[in-house]
């Protein structure tokens, strides 16, 4: 046996290097790529883990500590004057007195009021309007806002709005009015602030005037409806 690996050997000198018989290059080649497979199916498999790890976290943080909308409600409406003349355009004259209260249902985050503003409209046509304090309110509170506006100005109503007007005047004596919130908010946890949201809030009231001299008319408490509440881009 000795001498036939002798006999197979190659000389130094000879141009071709020795080749041994029981080596097989494919085979290598195939069990480096498996390894490299192999590495490669650990690393994504590492990679998924990860993400679903973290994907998890995510979903408890968002369940747990999701910011929920404020809640809005008109405590009381007072309308001292309402009366309507019959110009091109309508002039009206009024008086309108309203106290908003916004209520944070959050346990663990607070709400940045950095604009808020309080509209006034009848029969979908603003008559007045007025711009409420900004401020920055603590979990689970609540704040009162007031707003009081009063005056005369030309509105457009639609075709037959004048007509409406006299009709709730003269049977009913009750005004169906509509208190608009707008504003921008944002939540806080610890350190954390998100991005702006657009608020627009619906407070639909019905009032009557209030004759002078006598007690106002009782006013049940109204919830308002959030119509609009979406992230700014």
């Amino acid at each position: 046996m000795y001498h036939l690996q002798r006999a197979l050997k190659v000389p130094r000198s000879h141009p071709y290097k020795y080749i041994d018989p029981y080596f097989y290059p494919e085979e290598e080649e195939r069990n480096r790529s498996n390894c490299c497979a192999k590495l490669f199916g650990h690393v994504v498999q590492f990679i998924i883990a990860v993400i679903f790890f973290i994907g998890v976290i995510v979903l408890f943080l968002w369940l747990f500590f999701r910011p929920y909308p404020v809640n809005v409600y008109v405590e009381a409406a007072q309308l001292n004057r309402f009366q309507m003349f019959k110009t091109m355009p309508p002039y009206i004259n009024y008086n309108l007195t309203a106290v908003v209260s916004m209520q944070n249902p959050n346990k663990f985050i607070g709400i940045y009021y950095d604009w808020l503003e309080l509209d006034s409209f009848y029969q979908d046509a603003r008559f007045d309007w007025t711009a409420l304090p900004t401020f920055y309110q603590e979990p689970t509170n609540s704040t009162v806002l007031k707003s009081d506006v009063g005056g005369g100005t030309y509105f457009w109503l639609r075709s037959n709005g004048v007509e409406d007007y006299l009709k709730e005047e003269n049977t009913t004596g009750i005004y169906s009015v509509n208190l608009w919130l707008y504003g921008d908010v944002r939540y806080r946890f610890k350190w954390v602030n998100t991005r702006k949201r657009q608020l627009s809030v619906k407070c639909p009231v019905k009032l009557s005037v209030t004759v002078p001299g006598m007690p106002a008319a009782f006013f049940n408490r109204t919830s308002c409806n959030i119509v609009r509440y979406w992230t700014k881009a």
